[in-house]
């Protein structure tokens, strides 16, 4: 089939990018990896906001970060080009390069026994520790600079207000749980619920009988708590 062949990929900028301090950099930050995003061809892309490192995100930081996206689309010209960096004789290197690394990544994987055998026995998790404690070791000692950070720091910086949310949200939120269980057909999404817990239990493929459940009023709650039910919690392995 070769829809099978297309390279469908969504991209999300870098949360771990983002700082406290002089947040405003972070726009600028955004903006870059999003550029970036957009020349390496992907379909679908998510723009972190501005004050995300400091609280949720506010009114204004989101509407930033889908302006972001906007002036790339309507104002650069840069989707107008199947691909951009076709021919860059570097960027093929760096695609080979870690082309390479990905592919001995799998091989190790494979080796374990598959990637459920690599999470249970916390290799993953290990490996993500180790970068992002190289990450955090290069920023301390200056070998990576952050700007605003440990670089072109401010002496005397104004803090930026966090976002606050409605105190009654909780409240608000139990109203229309409330609502929704009134007015659902309560039967319909009892026995899908039981029909999805055969499904859990037979390991079949639990997508069709999901979307039934959520189109029937079903909430996440209840649809995650028949998997817990069936499959248990998955406890996070210890990582030295």
């Amino acid at each position: 089939n070769p829809e099978a062949y297309r390279f469908r990929f969504h991209v999300q900028t870098a949360g771990c990018s983002l700082t406290a301090r002089q947040p405003m950099v972070n726009i600028i930050r955004t903006a870059y990896q999003a550029l970036e995003a957009v020349l390496g061809g992907c379909q679908s892309l998510h723009t972190n906001s501005y004050d995300e490192a400091i609280c949720l995100p506010s009114e204004e930081a989101v509407r930033l970060a889908v302006r972001t996206q906007e002036v790339l689309q309507e104002e650069t010209g840069v989707g107008s080009v199947i691909d951009p960096l076709a021919g860059s004789y570097y960027v093929e290197a760096l695609t080979r390069e870690l082309e390479e690394r990905i592919w001995d990544y799998f091989l190790k994987i494979e080796e374990m026994g598959g990637v459920v055998e690599a999470l249970n026995t916390g290799w993953l998790f290990g490996e993500m520790s180790k970068a992002f404690n190289k990450r955090r070791r290069d920023q301390e000692s200056g070998e990576e600079k952050v700007i605003g950070v440990n670089c072109y720091v401010l002496e005397e910086e104004e803090p930026t207000p966090p976002f606050r949310t409605n105190p009654r949200a909780a409240e608000i939120e139990k109203e229309r749980l409330r609502r929704l269980r009134e007015e659902r057909d309560n039967r319909k999404v009892a026995a899908l619920l039981d029909q999805l817990r055969r499904v859990c239990e037979r390991r079949e493929n639990v997508l069709p009988v999901v979307t039934e459940l959520t189109a029937a009023g079903a909430t996440l709650g209840e649809i995650t708590s028949v998997y817990r039910e069936v499959w248990g919690i998955w406890q996070l392995p210890f990582v030295a």
